[in-house]
């Protein structure tokens, strides 16, 4: 795979969109849709450029999601659909480094609601501030709104599409300045550094566990979760979104979220 030319630009010189999205659920594969999305476009020698908007998904909103977003199906009554807010967003992305924190989430459905207008959602080198929160940090916990706090970032607000970009922008600002001290400044050298290098963001699924995803089979994975020896688990595939698969883990008994560059071996129950 040809190397993306950002990818040896020193990350401070480049554009970045940091983006996020509000949905109406946790799953694209299974009909959620996007209710607010915001990026903000910051590049080297020009002010920061904020486009956002709330947007109106044409189904119900999950009352989970709603009340962790807070945002209800009256907020969204005359609303633009995506498809009116596609070209302002493709400008904002155009050339930049995507950044997001928990990218897989934002990007599984931005690529969705590009893919339902017929559009290809653009190849882009990806930082996410959550990956490199876990790989390069020591915080006590890696939500948004608890590294803003550990790194002196005043977080704009929680929950929001427009606040988490600005809070996430703060963030990766601190982030590099700490990451430079160590080496780290490339956008090649930071995608490295979060554990998943410029060749791309999804790693390549290995049999059986291709198989298992694909027809819905439960599957035994071995398991190294960060800092914890391995471990055992049956599964029950869902899907993937970028590094990580979603599966109902019937140790746990709840569906669970596991990065695939951790998982070590898997093989038939």
């Amino acid at each position: 795979m040809t190397p993306h030319p950002l990818t040896d630009r020193p990350i401070a010189e480049v554009p970045l969109a940091v983006v996020d999205v509000e949905t109406t659920g946790l799953s694209p594969e299974r009909g959620d849709r996007v209710i607010e999305v915001a990026v903000l476009r910051a590049e080297p020698g020009v002010d920061p450029r904020l486009f956002g908007s709330l947007v109106d998904p044409g189904r119900p909103i999950d009352p989970s999601a709603s009340a962790v977003n807070g945002i209800r199906a009256s907020d969204l009554v005359g609303k633009p659909r995506f498809v009116e807010l596609i070209d302002g967003l493709s400008q904002q992305l155009e050339g930049a480094v995507l950044v997001a924190h928990n990218a897989a989430f934002d990007l599984s459905f931005l690529k969705a609601e590009f893919a339902l207008v017929g559009r290809r959602f653009p190849d882009l080198p990806i930082v996410d501030t959550l990956l490199l929160a876990r790989e390069r940090f020591r915080f006590p916990s890696n939500r948004l709104v608890s590294v803003a706090s550990a790194l002196g970032v005043k977080p704009s607000g929680a929950h929001r599409a427009a606040a988490d970009v600005l809070t996430t922008h703060g963030i990766l600002l601190r982030m590099i300045d700490a990451l430079a001290e160590r080496g780290v400044r490339t956008v090649g050298e930071l995608q490295v550094a979060q554990g998943v290098g410029p060749g791309g963001f999804a790693p390549t699924l290995t049999e059986p566990l291709a198989t298992a995803v694909r027809e819905h089979r439960a599957i035994t994975i071995v398991y190294r979760s960060s800092g914890r020896p391995a471990m055992r688990r049956v599964v029950e595939p869902i899907g993937t979104r970028g590094p990580y698969l979603i599966a109902y883990c019937r140790l746990r008994k709840a569906e669970r979220t596991f990065r695939i560059d951790r998982i070590e071996a898997a093989y038939w129950p």
